[in-house]
């Protein structure tokens, strides 16, 4: 398991800018409410937890699962690793 500091780093450079992508169309392209919206859900809180594993997924599915969450519906996770 990586440490939470270790999975804030790999967030911050390399999976967070690649949802982003993947989730502003649902904003009509304004980022910056993406990333509000990202940062304050219930998805982000769990993708930030080490312990779900949800860090080793590809940009493309978390990005679905934080859709789905937004569209009210509930989202599927992986079971926690």
């Amino acid at each position: 398991m990586k440490d939470k500091k270790q999975i804030s780093a790999l967030l911050c450079i390399c999976i967070i800018p690649n949802i982003i992508s993947e989730i502003k169309f649902f904003y009509n392209n304004q980022e910056e409410i993406a990333i509000k919206e990202l940062y304050k859900s219930v998805f982000f809180d769990k993708l930030q937890n080490p312990s779900t594993g949800l860090w080793r997924l590809s940009s493309k599915i978390l990005s679905e699962i934080f859709l789905s969450e937004k569209k009210g519906e509930i989202p599927e996770y992986p079971e926690e690793q």
